[in-house]
C-alpha cells in the first residue's frame, strides 16, 4: 500500500532547484534507500519529506492527504526522522534522549505512562544500547550516540522512519544490526523506511527499493533487483567496465594489466587469491569458469580476463582449447583443487597439458603459501 507519495516536488534552497519534478512512492512494510554521490541531494530530500525544509514546488501526500494539511503534532505521529546534524544535549541521559521521542504522544507536561516507558526501553533494546540508558548523552562516542539517535526515532513509533546515513560512525558489526533492526520494523511492524546510504552494496542486501539522485533528477527508482540488474549503479558512480556485479551486490576495483598469473579453474581459494592479486596490482586470467561460479562474478565485476562457460554444462574440449592458448602467456599457472567430475574434466586436464609443455604450474594451495611468504 502506497504510504507516502511525490507528485511534481521539487526541492532546493532559497529558491533554487536541486532536484526538480520528483514523482516517487513509498510503500508500507518496504526500506527504501536513497543513493547518490555527495550534494546529489538525498538529505534534502529526506529533509522535504520530514517538514524541515519546504519544497519548492509539487505535493507530498501521507496516505493520500497533502502533509501541508497536518499540524506539526499530527505530522509527528506520521513521521519520525533521524538526520545527520551533530547534536550537543547537556545533561541528558540517554533514557532522556530516547524519551524524547514520546513527546508527541504525551500530555503538555510531557509525563511518561507505562507505555511510553516500555517504548523507550524497547526501542533502546532492538538498537542494543539498553545498557547505555543512565550513561549522560554527550559522553558517548559518536558511534553510540547514533544508536541512541535511531532509538529515538523508533520511540516515536510513526508508521514512517526517516534516516540519513543512519550507519555513520558505526563499524561493521554495528551497522549489519542496525539495519536488521530496520528490516524487521519494516517486516514485523509494517514500517515505511526511508534512508540515506554511502554503501551501495548494504544498500542491495537489505532495502526493497532503491531511488538513484544524479544531476538534478530522479535516474531511476523502483525494485531493487530490477535497477542492480541494469546499469543504473555503473551509471549514478561513474563506474567503469562491470565494476558493480548485480548478483553478489559489489563493487570491485578493476583488474591491474598484466600476464602474471593463469587460474585453471576455481576452488575454495581462489577468491582469496583473486583479492589477494588485485591488491598487489598484477594481471592474472582465469577459464574455464562456469557461470554460476563465485569467482566467475568476482571477476566479471574487476574485469579479469575469463573463459566461461554456461551453468551446469560440461566444459568443452573447444572451450578448453581457448584456455590453453591464453593460458600459454601467463607466467604461472594455478592449477585449483577441483572433483573428479565430468563438468570440470576439461579444467582437470588443462593444468596436465600446460604443465607437458614447459609451464609452471602451481596448486592454489602452493600458490597461497608463496603470496603470504611474499607479503
Amino acid at each position: 500500500m502506497e504510504q507516502l507519495k511525490l507528485e511534481q516536488v521539487d526541492i532546493g534552497y532559497g529558491g533554487q532547484p536541486l532536484v526538480s519534478k520528483i514523482d516517487l512512492s513509498f510503500l508500507q512494510g518496504k526500506m527504501t534507500c536513497i543513493l547518490g554521490s555527495n550534494g546529489a541531494g538525498k538529505t534534502t530530500l529526506l529533509k522535504t519529506i520530514a517538514r524541515i525544509i519546504k519544497p519548492l514546488g509539487g505535493v507530498i501526500r501521507l496516505g493520500g492527504e497533502d502533509v501541508r494539511q497536518l499540524s506539526g503534532t499530527r505530522y509527528a505521529k506520521e513521521v519520525s526522522a533521524v538526520l545527520t546534524d551533530r547534536v550537543s544535549l547537556e545533561n541528558c541521559t540517554v533514557w532522556d534522549v530516547t524519551a524524547m521521542g514520546r513527546n508527541p504522544h504525551t500530555g503538555f507536561f510531557g509525563a511518561l505512562g507505562e507505555e511510553d516507558r516500555r517504548r523507550v526501553r524497547e526501542s533502546l533494546e532492538a538498537c542494543d544500547a539498553w545498557e547505555l540508558r543512565d550513561r549522560p548523552f554527550n559522553q558517548l562516542s559518536d558511534g553510540q550516540k547514533q544508536k541512541v539517535l535511531i532509538a529515538r526515532g523508533l520511540c516515536q513509533s510513526t508508521p514512517v522512519l526517516l534516516l540519513d546515513e543512519p550507519t555513520s560512525h558505526l563499524d561493521i558489526f554495528y551497522k549489519m544490526e542496525v539495519l536488521q533492526t530496520l528490516r524487521t520494523q519494516c517486516v514485523r511492524e509494517g514500517k515505511t523506511v526511508i534512508c540515506t546510504l554511502h554503501e551501495p552494496d548494504l544498500a542491495v542486501k537489505c532495502c526493497d527499493r532503491l531511488v538513484l539522485v544524479k544531476g538534478d533528477r530522479i535516474l531511476a527508482c523502483g525494485d531493487t533487483g530490477k535497477i542492480v540488474q541494469s546499469s543504473a549503479m555503473e551509471e549514478l558512480y561513474g563506474f567503469s567496465g562491470r565494476q558493480f556485479d548485480p548478483v553478489l551486490g559489489l563493487a570491485e576495483f578493476p583488474a591491474a594489466e598484466g600476464k602474471d598469473v593463469f587460474f585453471a579453474g576455481s576452488d575454495e581459494n581462489t577468491v582469496h587469491l583473486f583479492r589477494a592479486l588485485n591488491r598487489m596490482q598484477k594481471g592474472f586470467a582465469a577459464g574455464v569458469l562456469h557461470q554460476n561460479d563465485l569467482l566467475f562474478h568476482l571477476g566479471k565485476a574487476m574485469g579479469v580476463p575469463m573463459v566461461t562457460q554456461k551453468a551446469y554444462l560440461p566444459i568443452t574440449p573447444q572451450q578448453a582449447d581457448l584456455a590453453f592458448f591464453r593460458a600459454a602467456d601467463y607466467e604461472v599457472i594455478v592449477a585449483a583443487d577441483l572433483p573428479d567430475d565430468p563438468l570440470v574434466a576439461q579444467n582437470r586436464a588443462l593444468a596436465r597439458r600446460l604443465a607437458a609443455v614447459g609451464k609452471k604450474v602451481m596448486s592454489t594451495a602452493e600458490y597461497k603459501a608463496l603470496l603470504e611468504r611474499q607479503m
